[in-house]
C-alpha cells in the first residue's frame, strides 16, 4: 500500500503538473480517465490470470505471488519512467508534446500493472481468510485495515520528503517499497512453508463438485439442474467461465441496483481521490498539509475497517454502502463551502472519507465473495475492479472538464448530486426487497414473524453465499429451502 501511495496516490496529479506544462486540469483527469479504463478493461483478465495461475501452481498461494511480482516490477519501472526526461541530460526531445505523450505512455504501462495488482491482492487475501479456520470472507475489512495504515505512513512520510527533496524523493521511495514489497512476499511464503495446521494445500477447482453445481445454477436453471443432475457428473472438470461470473453478479435487479451505485460511487471517489490535492493547493496547503489530510482519512478509515466484520453481520452490503454514499455526499458539500486558507475544516471532513472509502470496499468486497465460487476470488475481485474504475473514468473525464471550466467547487457539487442519484436508486432496491419478503411471507404462511424476518435478512445479504444467486428472487429461495443439507456442502449448512 505504500507503493500504491507513491505510484497512483494523491501527489500524482501535483507530480504531472511538475512534469509538465500541458498538464492542465482537464488533461490530468483525461490522463487518469484513459489510466483507469485500462485498469477496468484488465481487471477481470488479470484476476482469473491470478487464479489460473495458483490452480496451477503445485503450492498454496505461490501462482498469484508469482502474478503479483512480476505485476509489481512492471508498476515500477513505468512509474521511474516518469523522470527519464529529466535524467537524460539534454538527450531526451525537448518539444513539449513529445514529453507529454511520454508521461501518459508511463501512466498506460502502470495501468496494467494496477489490472493485475488490484485483484490479486483482494483474490488472495479473500482465498486465504477462505482457509483460516473460524474466518470468512466478511473479515477482509480487518485485513484491509492494515492497508489503511500503510497508505497513511506512506502518504505522510511522501509529503514531508516533497516539501524537502522535491518530487524526485518519490522514486527514491519507490525503490525501498517495491524491495519491501518483494521481502513481505518472501515472508508470507516461508510462513506458508512451516504452516502445520495443513488449511493451505493447493487443490484443483475444477474437480470441486460445488464449482458443477453452481455452474448449473446459474448457466442453466435451477429446475434444469434437478431434471440433468444424474447426467451431469462428466462435466465436473469444467471451469466456470467469465460470462457466468458476471452472471451471478448480475442475475437480479437488486445486483445491478447495487453495481450502478457503486459505478456511480467510484465517480465520486475518483475525483477526490486523484483531483483533491490541486484544489488543496488553492486553499493553500503544502505538501506536508496534504499528507496530513491522508492520514486524517485513515484515523477513521481504520476503525471502519476493523468493525466491518461486525457490521456486515448485522446489516447487509447494502446498507453499509448506503452509509458510505451518505458520508460521500457531506463531504463533497463542505467542500463547496470551505473559505480560502481553511485548511483545519478540510482535515474535519476528510475523516468522513474513512466512512465513504472502508465502508464502499468493505462492503462491495463482501458483496462479490459471497456471490463468488471458491478457487474464483481474484476474477470475482476483477468484476468489481471493472464496475468501480468504469465509474472512475466517467468521473475523472467529466470532473477534469467541469474543474477547468467552472472550478473545483463546481465540480465537487456535480459529483455530490451524481453519488445522489446512486443513492436514490439502492435505497429504492432495498425497500423492494424488505417488501417483496413481507409480501411471500404473506402467500407462504406458517412462519412465525421472526423466524421469517431472520431468514429473508439472510437471503438479502447473501449469507447462502456461492450457493445461490445475489439477493435471491422468490423462486430460487423456495428451491434452496428444499435442498438436503448435504447437496451444496457447507454454504447451504451455513445459510
Amino acid at each position: 500500500f505504500v507503493w500504491s501511495t507513491l505510484t497512483c496516490g494523491k501527489f500524482t496529479a501535483p507530480l504531472l503538473q511538475q512534469l509538465s506544462s500541458r498538464f492542465s486540469d482537464s488533461m490530468i483527469g483525461t490522463t487518469f480517465a484513459l489510466q483507469y479504463l485500462i485498469v477496468a478493461c484488465l481487471a477481470g483478465w488479470g484476476g482469473a490470470l491470478a487464479d489460473a495461475q495458483e490452480r496451477a501452481s503445485s503450492s498454496w498461494g505461490w501462482g498469484r505471488l508469482e502474478v503479483l511480482a512480476l505485476a509489481l516490477s512492471l508498476g515500477t519501472f513505468a512509474f521511474l519512467g516518469h523522470g527519464m526526461p529529466e535524467y537524460m541530460n539534454g538527450n531526451f526531445p525537448k518539444n513539449g508534446t513529445v514529453t507529454l505523450i511520454w508521461h501518459i505512455a508511463m501512466r498506460c504501462i502502470y495501468a496494467v500493472s494496477l489490472g493485475v495488482v488490484a485483484p490479486c491482492l483482494d483474490g488472495l487475501a479473500l482465498a486465504h481468510l477462505d482457509c483460516v479456520p473460524g474466518a470468512s470472507t466478511s473479515d477482509f475489512g480487518k485485513e484491509r485495515m492494515y492497508g489503511a495504515l500503510w497508505w497513511g505512513v506512506g502518504s505522510l512520510t511522501a509529503g514531508i520528503g516533497i516539501d524537502y527533496y522535491g518530487y524526485e524523493f518519490l522514486y527514491a521511495m519507490l525503490i525501498v517499497s517495491t524491495l519491501a514489497s518483494y521481502v513481505a512476499m518472501g515472508g508470507y511464503l516461508w510462513g506458508l512453508s512451516r504452516d502445520t495446521t495443513g488449511v493451505f494445500k493447493s487443490r484443483e477447482v475444477a474437480d470441486d463438485k460445488r464449482a458443477e453445481i453452481i455452474r448449473s445454477e446459474y448457466i442453466r436453471s435451477e429446475y434444469e439442474y434437478k431434471n440433468e443432475q444424474e447426467d451431469s457428473t462428466h462435466e465436473n472438470s469444467e471451469i466456470i467461465s467469465y460470462t457466468a461470473l458476471i452472471y451471478m453478479v448480475c442475475k437480479t435487479g437488486y445486483g445491478r441496483s447495487l453495481l450502478f451505485f457503486l459505478f456511480t460511487l467510484s465517480m465520486g471517489i475518483s475525483v477526490v481521490d486523484n483531483l483533491a490535492f490541486i484544489f488543496f493547493d488553492s486553499l493553500g496547503a503544502s505538501s506536508t498539509m496534504d499528507g496530513w489530510t491522508v492520514v486524517f482519512t485513515v484515523l477513521f478509515e481504520t476503525p471502519v475497517f476493523y468493525v466491518a466484520p461486525m457490521l456486515l453481520e448485522r446489516h447487509s452490503p447494502g446498507k453499509l454502502l448506503l452509509a458510505a454514499g451518505i458520508a460521500y455526499v457531506i463531504r463533497v458539500i463542505g467542500y463547496t463551502l470551505v473559505p480560502d486558507g481553511k485548511m483545519f475544516i478540510i482535515l474535519m471532513l476528510e475523516t468522513l472519507h474513512g466512512i465513504s472509502y472502508a465502508g464502499s470496499k468493505a462492503g462491495s468486497v463482501e458483496f462479490i465473495a459471497r456471490i463468488i465460487p471458491e478457487g474464483y476470488e481474484a476474477a470475482g475481485q476483477g468484476i468489481l475492479i471493472f464496475v468501480s474504475y468504469s465509474g472512475v473514468v466517467a468521473g475523472l473525464l467529466m470532473a477534469g472538464f467541469i474543474q477547468e471550466m467552472l472550478g473545483a467547487r463546481v465540480m465537487f457539487g456535480v459529483m455530490g448530486a451524481i453519488v445522489s442519484v446512486g443513492i436514490i436508486v439502492l435505497l429504492f432496491a432495498e425497500c423492494f426487497h424488505d417488501e417483496e419478503c413481507q409480501e411471500t411471507n404473506k402467500e407462504e404462511g406458517g412462519e412465525d414473524d421472526d423466524h421469517f424476518s431472520e431468514n429473508c435478512r439472510l437471503v438479502k445479504s447473501e449469507s447462502c453465499a456461492s450457493s445461490a444467486s445475489a439477493f435471491a428472487d422468490t423462486s430460487t429461495e423456495k428451491y434452496l429451502k428444499s435442498l438436503k443439507y448435504d447437496s451444496l456442502n457447507k454454504y447451504v449448512k451455513d445459510w
